[in-house]
């Protein structure tokens, strides 16, 4: 892996979710969310999976499409006990089933942390980047992913986002997948002054 490539992602890690966090203080109430400072890496398919706690795992994910100056595919993903978390926090409902109500807080929150980290992005390289209405699916991290990369043709790596925030007391982590096609990833590279992240 590219140290200077690694270096950039965990540059745009920490732009794209430290808007995020404040998107979703606001989402929340106003309820102060903490950043624990956000690991980014780039991973074959396989690692990417075994780093987000494997395809057995049962997860929520929020997925769209990215249109604009730059294509791609983003996605929050969060273990099912998170997304219990988020739901209470944001319906005030205590439930093991996530209903119609949970789904779509859920979506309205995964909503709002792509649009922000992509605004961050798109003001720092005066790129447009659309996103989708969200998809949203509750399933075993395997079945969500390829949900999520049946239109991205990936042939190889995939940059994952690892996020842990805390609020009074609670942790909510999760994971942001991030997509661009490959040209348009160097497209963003060199509005950071990086002409080379081969």
């Amino acid at each position: 892996m590219n140290e200077q490539k690694l270096d950039f992602l965990r540059e745009l890690a920490v732009i794209g979710t430290g808007h995020a966090t404040i998107a979703l203080s606001q989402m929340l109430q106003g309820r102060m969310f903490k950043l624990v400072v956000p690991d980014a890496q780039m991973l074959p398919f396989t690692e990417a999976a075994d780093y987000m706690g494997g395809l057995e795992q049962v997860v929520v994910g929020i997925f769209v499409v990215i249109s604009g100056d730059v294509r791609g595919y983003m996605a929050c993903l969060h273990p099912l006990d998170t997304a219990r978390l988020l739901v209470r926090l944001l319906t005030g409902q205590e439930t093991e089933e996530i209903d119609e109500l949970g789904r779509s807080a859920l979506q309205e929150l995964g909503n709002i942390m792509v649009t922000s980290f992509l605004n961050a992005l798109s003001k720092m390289t005066n790129l447009l980047m659309m996103p989708s209405v969200p998809g949203l699916a509750i399933d075993m991290a395997g079945a969500v992913w390829e949900s999520i990369l049946a239109g991205a043709e990936v042939t190889n790596e995939v940059t994952v986002i690892r996020t842990k925030f805390s609020a009074e007391g609670e942790e909510i982590e999760g994971h942001i997948i991030f997509l661009p096609d490959e040209d348009d990833f160097r497209k963003i590279a060199r509005q950071f002054g990086l002409e080379d992240l081969g």
